[in-house]
């Protein structure tokens, strides 16, 4: 058994789940496998410490526990991850409910150590006797669909499907491929402009990052990020971006653009290390860059999971002069106290929102409601995915600093950069053309 939850430890479960499964199978029962995994639980130890993370493993055990339907099979086969087996009922819907139950158990507000946390937790579900007949094939299926939750973002279930393995695969050869790519110099940095809506000046770059590798060809950030998170590699890459984003600073003013601002997106992980802080102010030394003309993105995911360490990396950088901008605004798990408590300066409102303000609806007011809130606030606001002149007219009436997106510049690698265009005061027609 397992000593920290008292449920069945990894061994135990897989001879319970061969029990389980010739069970089903002499019963003629359809049974539902779920691999359950709570979304960057690391983050909760390294800001937490262990011990808080232990005592909400333990309520997290017991939610599951209580939550069971008759001859279900709860276990702890991992750190932060469960194996639950649970036989169905004729009726098509309760695969689904079951594992939504799941997901909800783990979902509600957990009040552990004198503080509540949200948890949200990615599922990999398979079913006995469709996707497959043994133990074996049912655990491996459900651990391929629980990839695919996870490189999807994570905090979403997903049933196991053929094409699932196929993702897998891709998947492996990306992580294998990944350690090597830094050296072998595969990854560029692209730029995107972001312009002041009062009067079409550019403010400056968001920094990009791409990976083209000569045999998995163009990975997107999407596919290989989280997995450099996962595997302590998103050090060395965020720190060869800052790096290039600097280079490119230096070069920008070379051109008399020496006013703009250089956007970098940073990863939670980096502001959990100590010398993160130092190791930048070492790089703006380095190219004789002025700390306001570098500002760092961070998401409201690294809000959740703030620690000690990571305020004191922000408010250090925030005091010595570099911008903090919140990323992603909107979609996350940000409330008004975390906004007064972190020392940023700039929101930037999500793509999800901006893409159909120009339709009448509730877009438009959570918009127009979140430029005013961030003005209250006293903070600058960035619209972010902003593809058509509809979309650039209603935030100029609402309010918004400043825009960024397809409508105004795509990215640009630093050789085809266009600063001719990116020199002009005003808004032009041809900034409209797609």
């Amino acid at each position: 058994m397992d000593a920290l939850t008292g449920l069945p430890d990894r061994q135990k479960a897989f001879a319970q789940l061969e029990l389980t499964v010739n069970i089903a199978r002499a019963a003629g029962k359809r049974m539902v496998v779920a691999l359950v995994d709570l979304d960057r639980f690391y983050l909760v130890n390294e800001t937490r410490g262990t011990d808080f993370g232990n005592e909400v493993l333990c309520i997290i055990s017991k939610r599951l526990s209580a939550a069971r339907w008759a001859s279900t099979t709860i276990s702890r086969v991992g750190g932060n991850r469960f194996l639950i087996a649970a036989p169905l009922e004729a009726d098509e819907c309760t695969d689904m409910q079951t594992v939504e139950a799941i997901k909800n158990a783990v979902e509600r507000p957990i009040e552990a150590g004198g503080t509540e946390l949200y948890l949200t937790s990615s599922i990999g579900a398979t079913l006995f006797p469709q996707d497959g007949r043994t133990s074996e094939q049912l655990i491996y299926r459900a651990e391929t669909a629980l990839y695919q939750s996870k490189e999807q973002g994570g905090n979403r279930a997903r049933f196991y499907n053929t094409e699932d393995t196929i993702r897998l695969n891709r998947r492996i050869a990306i992580e294998e491929a990944l350690r090597p790519a830094l050296y072998l110099r595969q990854f560029r940095l692209s730029y995107q402009p972001i312009y002041r809506l009062a009067d079409g000046k550019l403010r400056g770059f968001e920094t990009l990052i791409r990976w083209d590798h000569p045999e998995l060809g163009q990975i997107s950030p999407s596919e290989f990020l989280l997995l450099a998170e996962q595997n302590g590699l998103i050090l060395p890459i965020g720190e060869w971006v800052i790096r290039e984003a600097c280079k490119m600073l230096a070069g920008l003013g070379k051109h008399g653009l020496d006013s703009v601002i250089m956007s970098i997106n940073i990863s939670p992980q980096q502001l959990l290390d100590p010398t993160f802080s130092q190791i930048l102010q070492n790089m703006l030394s380095e190219y004789n860059i002025s700390p306001s003309s570098l500002e760092l993105e961070i998401t409201e995911k690294t809000m959740l999971y703030s620690s000690d360490v990571a305020m004191v990396n922000l408010s250090w950088l925030r005091a010595a002069g570099v911008r903090i901008a919140l990323d992603h605004f909107g979609v996350g798990y940000s409330s008004l106290a975390n906004l007064k408590q972190l020392p940023i300066q700039c929101l930037k409102i999500d793509r999800s929102f901006i893409k159909k303000i120009e339709l009448q609806g509730a877009e438009q007011i959570i918009v127009e409601g979140m430029i005013k809130l961030a003005q209250k606030l006293g903070l600058e606001v960035i619209a972010e995915g902003v593809e058509y002149a509809e979309q650039y007219e209603l935030l100029c009436e609402w309010g918004c600093n400043y825009v960024q997106g397809f409508l105004l510049g795509k990215p640009q690698e630093p050789d085809v950069l266009d600063l001719s265009l990116i020199r002009r005061s005003e808004p032009t027609a041809a900034r409209y053309e797609k």
